[in-house]
């Protein structure tokens, strides 16, 4: 199973480990080459040092040491080594070579003024590293003055000078040593402590989701907690908490929809069923009554016409609920109203219809679309006066879209807060439900086609007691 902690601490921590080794590696790098550099430097100078210990006149080359200004290549203790080598020959060594077996220091291939550094084994056996160059003679500047020469001419008869230096690398190897094994030692540390941090932030800062799902846990349709607080939500989860509230809030809705359309349904199908038992007891008890054996079978009949028209209806409002895609066709609105108007205005009843020559087509379901005008149709008629008249109103809407308004004078008062209601399944503004032909299912079916097949609908009261019906397909 995927875990965001174990995900979110794994990618941090290898990711913040990573570049802090890189940083690291490369302080350490930057830090060797330094060292190192500065070594060299020290040894040049050095070299210089003791280059200007060496001058030229016209006769000879002298070279003006003196130990005991430089002990160091004197002694046996940590001892540093030079070599001079002239016209091929040793010029002079330090005395620290007269201490070894080995007494010259290797001779290199180099160009005037060039410098060459190798690392070696010094004749006293410890690792090193030396520096060979070549150089001409200081010329003292009395002298050039009394032969009235320049520098430059006097070194064309100059013979060059080569030069060996070489000391223990030892202490360096032990500072670049120090410097690797703080390294080492840093960076395992600071994988380790990326590590531990991460985890603890990563953990405090899921603690929120960790406290969102215990509280979201607790929410259930049946108790009083019914929403997620999101004052002490971090920004990122208010969007989440606030769609988990609103899917609360419509499954509550759905449920308490549910609960009072089961207890409909049980209310509706109760009636005719306690009248169907009722009438068998009679048969039953009184079977010689003619009376009631007369009667019996019609009754029966129409107590199981009403069960019928009950059970269709429902299986009507739950067929228009389902998902399955519905085919569609192209439909003449003014045609289709109609052959409705023929069918359920039995009674003649003044209908005023009105409608554009230019109605488009509407592409929609055509048995959809029937049911909707249908239910709409036979409602109007049912529920308004008998000596009303019933407008029905097409007009052109944006989209190449049909506006319908269906208008009807209503008996039965009406409020706004009715129309909330109006679309529910079995609701009737009669709550002691003395209808035995109506049982409020038709609008609802109107209300869930209209739904599957992208109708909106609307229903609105007028100010001289009608009610008006608006779908735009």
């Amino acid at each position: 199973m995927n875990s965001i902690k174990k995900k979110l601490s794994l990618y941090l921590s290898l990711s913040i480990s990573l570049l802090l080794v890189a940083i690291l590696l490369a302080t350490d790098i930057s830090v060797d080459t330094w060292i190192s550099s500065e070594f060299d430097r020290a040894m040049k100078n050095k070299v210089g040092l003791l280059e200007t210990l060496v001058e030229e006149d016209e006769t000879e080359v002298d070279f003006e040491f003196a130990g005991e200004f430089m002990p160091e290549f004197e002694g046996k203790e940590n001892p540093e080594y030079f070599q001079l080598w002239y016209n091929n020959k040793v010029f002079e060594r330090s005395d620290t070579l007269e201490f070894f077996e080995v007494k010259d220091l290797p001779k290199y291939s180099v160009k005037l003024n060039e410098f060459v550094f190798k690392d070696i084994t010094l004749p006293d056996g410890r690792a090193g590293r030396v520096l060979f160059t070549k150089f001409l003679p200081q010329i003292d500047s009395d002298l050039r003055e009394e032969l009235s020469i320049s520098r430059e001419e006097f070194a064309k008869t100059q013979k060059p000078m080569e030069f060996a230096y070489a000391l223990s690398k030892e202490e360096l190897n032990h500072i670049l040593w120090f410097v690797d094994i703080i390294f080492v030692i840093t960076s395992i540390t600071a994988v380790f402590a990326v590590k531990k941090i991460v985890f603890n932030v990563v953990e405090r800062t899921l603690q929120p989701i960790v406290k969102f799902n215990t509280e979201l846990s607790q929410v259930n349709l049946n108790s009083e907690k019914r929403e997620i607080a999101t004052d002490e939500l971090p920004l990122e989860l208010i969007p989440i908490a606030k769609g988990v509230n609103q899917f609360i809030e419509e499954n509550q809705a759905l449920y308490t929809r549910e609960k009072r359309v089961t207890s409909d349904i049980a209310h509706e199908l109760k009636t005719p069923i306690a009248e169907l038992l009722s009438l068998s007891e009679v048969a039953l008890k009184f079977p010689h009554e003619k009376q009631i054996t007369d009667n019996f079978t019609n009754d029966v009949q129409d107590i199981s016409t009403r069960l019928k028209n009950i059970v269709n209806g429902i299986l009507l409002l739950q067929k228009s609920s389902n998902n399955a895609a519905l085919e569609k066709t192209d439909i003449n609105i003014f045609t289709l109203f109609e052959e409705i108007i023929s069918r359920e205005n039995k009674d003649g009843r003044k209908i005023l219809v009105s409608s554009p020559e230019a109605l488009p087509l509407v592409i929609t379901n055509d048995i959809a679309l029937e049911t909707i005008l249908s239910n709409l149709v036979n409602n109007a008629l049912f529920y308004s006066p008998a000596n009303s008249p019933i407008s029905i109103d097409m007009k052109c809407a944006p989209d190449n879209k049909v506006l319908i308004e269906i208008t009807n004078n209503y008996e039965q008062a009406l409020k706004e807060s009715d129309l909330n209601q109006i679309f529910e399944p079995l609701w009737q503004k009669d709550s002691s439900r003395t209808s035995t032909q109506r049982y409020g299912l038709g609008l609802a079916i109107v209300k869930s086609y209209c739904e599957k097949i992208n109708a909106d609908i609307s229903v609105a009261l007028c100010t001289d007691d009608k009610i008006t019906f608006t779908i735009i397909v």
